[in-house]
Order: C-alpha cells, then sequence, then structure tokens
C-alpha cells in the first residue's frame, strides 16, 4: 500500500469516527430531553424528602449529643475512684502510723502497695481492652476496686491492709488505663482534650473528698470508714457503665461495623470512614470489617489490636521513647508524693496533724480549680505549652520549698508553695500525659503501646512513693524537693526539644500517621 492510499484510509476512519461521535451527542441530547420533567419532579421530591430527613435527624443529634455527655460522665466516676483510691491513705496513714507503730519503710509500704499492684495491671490492660472491648474491663475493675476496699476498711493489721490496698492498686492500674483511652476514642476531635482532662478532674474532686472525708473523721480516728467511703464510686461506676455503648472505635477495629455504626449514632457520632478496599480473597472480613490477615479482622488479632511487637513496629521506636519518658518523668518530678503525703509534709513543716490535714484540703481545692481551667485551656493552647509551663512552674515551687525549708521551714509559705507545686502539676504534665497517650500512638498500636506506658507510669509512681520518706529521712525535706526540681527542669528542657503538638488530630485514620515525632 502506497503513502497516499494510507493516508486516504487513516483520513476515511477518521470522518467514520467523527460521525458516530456526533449520532452519540444527538442521542444523549434527546434522552435528556425526554428525562428533564422526570428529574424536576425527582429533585422536587428529593428536596421535600431531604427537608424531612433533616427534621427527623435533628432529635437524632440531640440524642446522640446527650448520649455522649452521659458516656463520658460514667466513665469517669471512675476518675473519682481514682482520686479517692490515690489519695485517702494521706490521711489515713499518720493513723495507722501510730496505731501500728510503722516505721518510714513500712508507711511506704502500705502507701505504694496500691502503685505496685497498678504497675502489674498496666501491661495486660492494653490486651484486654483489645479482646473484650473497653466498657467490660472498667466495669471489672470497679468491681475489684469495691472488693479491695472492702479488704482495707476491715483489716485486722499492717498485712491485710496492704493486701487490701493492692487490689485497689489492681483495679487502679485498669482504670487509669481504660476510662481515657474510651473517653478519647468517643470524643470529638476540637473537644478531645477538654473531655479527658474531665477524668482528670473527677480525680482532683477524688482527691479532695478524700482529704476532706479525713478531716471530718480525723478528731474520732475512723479510718477504716475513710477507707470504706471509696465503695461509693465504685458500685456507681460498676452499674453505670451498663447503660453506656461500646466505643465505636474499637468495635469497628473489631470488624462488628454494624454495632460500630448503632454505638456512633447513639453517640452522636460520623460512623468511621470505610477502609480501602483490597483486591482478592482477603478483600471481605466477618461482618464487613475490612481487611484480614490470618482470618480476623484487623491485623490477627480478636479486637483488632496489635500485640507489642506488632506495635512496636508500627509506631517506632521514637514515638514509644517519647511515651515511655514522659509517662515517667511525670512521677520522677514528685508530683504524685506531694499529694499522697501532704498532711505529712505539711505536719513536718510545723502544723498540727489535724492542721496537715486541712492544709492538705485546701491544697485540694487548688488543685480541683486548676484542672477546670486546664479543661478549658487544653484544647486551646495545646499540649505543648501546658506541659513545657507546667513543668517550669513545678520547678520553680519546689525550688521555693527547698529554700523555705532550708531557711528555717515556715508552714504557711510551705503550704503555699505545696499547693502551687501541685496546681501546676494539675495544669500540665498530669491532665497532658493522659491525652498525649492516647494521641500519640496509631489506632492499632495504641492499646499495647498505651498500657505499656501506663505501665511504665505506675512503676515510676510506685518507686517514688516508696522511697519519699526514706529520702526526706536522709535529705531533709529541703533535700527531697531540691532533687524534685532538678528533675522537673530537666524534663521540661528535654521535652521542649523533642515533643510534639497532638492538638486536633484524628484517632480513626490508621493509614496516616497520627503525629510526626
Amino acid at each position: 500500500m502506497t503513502d497516499s492510499q494510507v493516508w486516504d484510509a487513516g483520513a476515511m476512519e477518521a470522518r467514520s469516527m467523527e460521525a458516530r461521535s456526533m449520532e452519540a451527542r444527538a442521542l444523549e441530547a434527546r434522552v435528556l430531553e425526554a428525562r428533564a420533567p422526570e428529574d424536576g419532579v425527582m429533585e422536587a421530591e428529593a428536596t421535600e424528602s431531604g427537608a424531612g430527613t433533616a427534621g427527623r435527624e435533628a432529635p437524632g443529634r440531640a440524642r446522640g449529643a446527650r448520649g455522649r455527655v452521659l458516656a463520658v460522665l460514667i466513665p469517669s466516676t471512675g476518675g473519682l475512684l481514682f482520686g479517692y483510691g490515690t489519695g485517702g491513705i494521706a490521711g489515713v496513714l499518720p493513723l495507722i502510723g501510730e496505731q501500728y507503730g510503722l516505721s518510714a519503710w513500712t508507711q511506704g509500704v502500705v502507701v505504694s502497695a496500691a502503685l505496685l499492684g497498678a504497675a502489674l495491671t498496666a501491661p495486660v490492660s492494653g490486651r484486654l481492652t483489645d479482646r473484650f472491648g473497653r466498657r467490660p474491663v472498667i466495669a471489672a475493675a470497679a468491681a475489684a476496686f469495691a472488693v479491695g476496699t472492702a479488704v482495707s476498711a476491715t483489716a485486722g493489721g499492717p498485712a491485710a491492709l496492704v493486701l487490701g490496698r493492692f487490689l485497689v492498686g489492681l483495679a487502679l492500674g485498669a482504670i487509669s488505663f481504660a476510662v481515657p483511652l474510651y473517653i478519647a476514642e468517643i470524643a470529638p476531635p476540637a473537644r478531645r482534650g477538654a473531655l479527658v482532662t474531665l477524668n482528670q478532674l473527677m480525680i482532683t474532686i477524688g482527691l479532695l473528698l478524700a482529704y476532706a472525708v479525713s478531716y471530718a473523721l480525723q478528731s474520732d480516728g475512723a479510718w477504716r470508714l475513710m477507707l470504706a467511703a471509696g465503695l461509693a464510686p465504685a458500685l456507681v461506676l460498676l452499674v453505670g457503665m451498663a447503660g453506656v455503648p461500646e466505643s465505636p472505635s474499637w468495635l469497628e477495629s473489631a470488624g462488628h461495623r454494624a454495632r460500630a455504626r448503632a454505638a456512633a449514632a447513639a453517640l452522636g457520632l460520623p460512623p468511621a470512614p470505610e477502609p480501602p478496599a483490597i483486591v482478592g480473597p482477603q478483600s471481605d472480613g466477618p461482618q464487613g470489617g475490612g481487611p484480614q490477615v490470618g482470618g480476623r479482622p484487623g491485623g490477627g488479632r480478636r479486637g483488632g489490636g496489635a500485640g507489642f511487637r506488632e506495635a512496636l513496629a508500627e509506631a517506632g521506636p521514637r514515638r514509644v521513647a517519647l511515651g515511655l519518658g514522659i509517662a515517667v518523668l511525670v512521677h520522677l518530678t514528685g508530683l504524685n508524693t506531694a499529694i499522697y503525703y501532704a498532711p505529712t509534709i505539711l505536719a513536718a513543716s510545723g502544723l498540727t496533724p489535724s492542721g496537715g490535714v486541712l492544709g492538705a484540703v485546701l491544697v485540694g481545692v487548688c488543685n480541683v480549680a486548676a484542672t477546670v481551667m486546664t479543661i478549658a485551656l487544653l484544647d486551646r493552647l495545646g499540649r505543648r505549652p501546658l506541659m513545657l509551663g507546667g513543668l517550669a512552674a513545678m520547678a520553680a515551687a519546689a525550688a521555693g520549698i527547698a529554700a523555705t525549708q532550708w531557711s528555717g521551714g515556715h508552714a504557711g509559705t510551705t503550704a503555699l508553695l505545696l499547693c502551687g507545686f501541685i496546681v501546676a502539676g494539675a495544669v500540665g504534665p498530669a491532665p497532658v500525659f493522659w491525652v498525649f497517650a492516647a494521641e500519640i500512638y496509631p489506632r492499632r498500636a495504641r492499646g499495647a503501646l498505651m498500657s505499656l506506658a501506663t505501665a511504665a507510669h505506675w512503676a515510676a509512681d510506685f518507686v517514688v512513693a516508696a522511697t519519699f520518706l526514706p529520702l526526706v529521712k536522709a535529705l531533709s525535706l529541703g533535700g527531697a524537693f531540691a532533687l524534685y526540681g532538678a528533675v522537673t527542669l530537666a524534663a521540661a528542657l528535654g521535652l521542649a526539644r523533642w515533643m510534639p503538638e497532638t492538638k486536633g488530630i484524628s484517632l480513626d485514620d490508621t493509614r496516616a500517621e497520627p503525629v510526626r515525632v
């Protein structure tokens, strides 16, 4: 075939394609013209239907908002439980120390027995919440707390008291992990900091109640009643958890997509985004729950959570190190020792034992007020500014306590500085750690790594609380707070370089990096 023939053939084919295209466009125009009246009717019906749907959705959104408030308030009772469980021993300690003639080390064991129990429970809390869900673990922990409280209140001697406190600690380890995790997962990103910090507010209220009950019963020496009062929030939490839905995020990761959508609707939350489609035999899991690995949705473990080895690989070493570092540093500042031993510290500064308990009540009031302020600031200013500012203020207050003690130990000045020390902790490290730990890890790694961070948190608390009174005996009260101040300042300088901001990130997108570290 000559070049001219090829050219003529190509031109004829082009004209043929153009003619077919013109015919197709003409046919499309006739179809659209014929459907115009029908489309107008459908559009009108859609508009009318949309108005009706909006009218029906408004009450649903209101019910969802009410459901979310209830679902936050009831688990937050775990914070009340936590605060009373850890702070109640502060008023009990001087009474049992006198009744049983306990040494400084033995008193430290009584205080830290609960912290040891918490440190032992925390590593498995992530596995339990990933396997069974957030709600059952919180309810079981409330029941365990009630049992431990009953054993402590009826103890016939120091050994039984330590056993009861240990059982209380087992419950606290699970509660301290599961409650902020649950609240973080049901909270809208824009309000997550405030809602998780509501748990911290309940902790401070629990501490204040513990101090107030101790002061009211101090004259009678009724330390058993002081401990038994902790049964009330435990029963409220145990019964109340039956009325709140499971975390939609956990249900989604477990492959229960229909239940996840129902729980999200009950909480007034949008449904989780559809998982990315995977071509091949693994594209459909049980209940339409997304990709399967090893025959199970969400990565091969029931509940969709990763094991420790998988979680470490998914999160990366720097993120894991940062979470563990902050978990430990919160307690190396001496914050919780100031809470556990507030009456003892104030009595050592010159107040009477009852005056020390009253001073602890005032410190508790400051703590609650500071936490209320934190709820308003955490989502506005962010996690990083509050953490760094709180640590800096704690270091200054600790230095002031040390200087006051070295210059003669004025009780009033020590009480004010101790109040400032605890308030700075309530604004910074105490609430920020729990929010940050829920935000820094990817969803599948969150359960395992947050439980690991919680275990480190409690282990550090156990060591610092158990050694506080011997440390005071060796270095004096001023020396102990000088040491805490130096550690706090070093922590602030380190986190100023390494801590990222996590405000407003999404917790549900498993494909995106939640935060760059």
